[in-house]
């Protein structure tokens, strides 16, 4: 992964900020590029020390360590991650020709992997609130419901704004990435449960 310089950090959260005020000129403060969308990817590196603690967190207070050997639950949940994160960009990457999309491809990807920063920002403290039982299982479930919903709106705009397409092929983005994030976080489940 290319380093990501200060200007390019700056300029990107710049962006962030716009985008999260529905403000489109948000687009233009990205590297809309190869390059910028492997550069993207330091948002995932920056979240995986709150992901780390619901790793800890489910091998201790949910006493899954107990059930599952730790080394293969942490296996699991850090490749099922590392998954996660890469599988929806390459394969709209590959689809992208076909769809009509390639002009227009990195111009969604590079600010779709900015987003899930202010989004696991979010998402990952209220797992740990749950997981500690600071939160109520109606509460923790509410608000999960609620933040998923956001999610999936911004991600459809998102796609929506950023491959500059009408709102079927925007949901439908948004349909296969939330679909492949849940079918690579069930393979893991199974994986570490069986």
């Amino acid at each position: 992964m290319p380093p990501l310089t200060v200007t390019e950090l700056a300029a990107a959260l710049h962006g962030l900020s716009r985008l999260m005020r529905l403000d489109r000129e948000g687009f233009e403060y990205f590297d809309a590029s190869p390059e910028g969308l492997l550069k993207s990817f330091w948002v995932a590196v920056a979240l995986l020390p709150l992901y780390g603690l619901h790793i800890v967190m489910d091998l201790t207070v949910l006493g899954i360590g107990q059930v599952v050997h730790p080394a293969r639950y942490v296996s699991v949940e850090l490749i099922a991650y590392v998954i996660d994160w890469a599988a929806f960009p390459l394969l709209l990457l590959m689809m992208a020709p076909a769809l009509g999309l390639a002009p227009m491809v990195f111009r969604f990807l590079v600010p779709f992997n900015w987003v899930q920063l202010p989004i696991g920002v979010i998402v990952l403290p209220l797992g740990l609130l749950a997981r500690l039982e600071l939160l109520s299982a109606e509460t923790g479930n509410s608000i999960g419901l609620l933040v998923i919903g956001a999610s999936l709106l911004v991600t459809t705009l998102l796609a929506r704004f950023g491959l500059q397409v009408g709102w079927g092929p925007a949901v439908g983005v948004t349909v296969l990435g939330f679909t492949l994030s849940l079918f690579v976080n069930a393979i893991a489940f199974v994986m570490t449960t069986g």
